[in-house]
């Protein structure tokens, strides 16, 4: 498995346009995540097609605590995050949230709630709720091991906005709903009364509060015959909006901005989730992980180079930038001549290396990239 913070893979000989292997995806048009990947690195990503994997440490953070987290991509295709949380001072009031979420966050302008991207990893969402036929979530064997059980939860997440969550001038959400499968014992008891049946299981409608964070309603499920430290199952998502427009009020005008699966994660919690496959389904579109495949990669020359990359002649006054396989990066330029990668490669410490072509902006030029050999 390969440690990700930056630019990290091996490629074939020859000019490639080469996603971004096991890279955090930074953009709309970043390529998939390749499997056998992880990082530690705090509130960066995988893109695993419409869906996201955050090592989201938010609340860890708010509280300058910090929090070790493992977010990672089995060479099988499953997923999920390892953690171990120690005395932050938090309690369950400013937990973590690793997570895997589609769609996008509902805060608006409000950048410093702002813990992932601001555009939708999916074009299924954001939506209203007067034109959602049918939305799911299928879960594939989620399961959570703890070793130390202080704090946690396992749930299903939805953030409801009032305007468009991308173009609006909102700076807090209407509502959070969570349904939760699994929490410690003791956990704050449930003060409401009222069921939900939602897909495979019933849900006891749990808590509602307005004035939560910036002003949000909190709205709390929790299955029947829980706590589970594991599930596997179907929730009907359409039911929930449905209950809250019928039993609570909802105008079927506000906004589904963003749907998510993860583990709130507070004091003295450690352990591991793991995640077989998910499924979101949207008016009958559903999204499941996808990821790069390295045997998928061919050749590609939008720009005519040497067939040997070594030889590669490179223009006076171009910029490049070469990573090693640790992920280090250092840019070069040709100075007033042209001259070849393998020249440029002398000024570098043996070993592998990807060259990059940067823009005006100091960007890679179309993830356009060549190996380089440095003997």
């Amino acid at each position: 498995m390969k440690q990700v913070n930056v630019f990290i893979g091996i490629a074939l000989a020859g000019v490639l346009s080469v996603p971004a292997f096991g890279q955090p995806a930074t953009g709309k048009d970043s390529p998939n995540t390749e499997k056998g990947v992880q990082t530690t690195v705090s509130q960066e990503w995988f893109k695993m097609g419409d869906l996201r994997l955050l090592n989201n440490d938010w609340g860890s953070k708010s509280l300058n605590c910090t929090t070790p987290y493992r977010v990672f991509i089995e060479n099988d295709g499953s997923f999920g995050w390892e953690f171990t949380r120690g005395k932050c001072g938090g309690g369950n009031a400013a937990p973590d949230y690793p997570e895997i979420e589609f769609g996008i966050h509902p805060f608006g302008t409000a950048k410093d709630l702002v813990t992932s991207p601001d555009f939708s990893s999916t074009a299924l969402l954001p939506i209203q709720i007067k034109d959602v036929t049918s939305m799911s979530v299928k879960i594939d064997q989620l399961n959570v091991q703890l070793q130390n059980a202080e704090s946690w939860n396992s749930n299903f997440e939805m953030w409801v906005t009032d305007q468009h969550p991308v173009t609006g001038s909102h700076s807090c959400p209407v509502a959070e709903i969570m349904v939760f499968w699994g929490w410690q014992n003791g956990r704050w008891a449930c003060d409401q009364d009222g069921a939900l049946q939602a897909g495979t299981d019933t849900y006891s409608y749990c808590h509602d509060t307005e004035g939560w964070g910036c002003g949000w309603r909190y709205t709390q499920f929790r299955v029947n015959g829980g706590p589970k430290t594991g599930y596997n199952g179907t929730l009907d998502v359409k039911a929930i909006l449905d209950w809250m427009v019928n039993q609570k009020g909802f105008s079927r005008d506000l906004w589904v901005s963003r749907l998510e699966i993860g583990t709130e994660i507070g004091d003295n919690t450690s352990g591991k989730v793991t995640i077989r496959n998910l499924t979101f389904e949207v008016n009958g579109t559903s999204k499941s992980p996808e990821f790069f495949d390295p045997s998928a990669i061919h050749e590609h020359s939008p720009v005519p180079l040497a067939s040997k990359p070594g030889l590669a002649l490179i223009p006076a006054g171009t910029t490049v930038e070469f990573v090693n396989l640790q992920g280090v990066r250092q840019r070069l330029s040709t100075g007033s001549g042209p001259k070849t990668a393998s020249e440029l490669g002398r000024r570098l410490t043996r070993g592998v290396y990807l060259m990059y072509r940067l823009d005006r902006n100091g960007g890679r030029a179309k993830h356009q990239a060549v190996v380089v050999p440095v003997l």
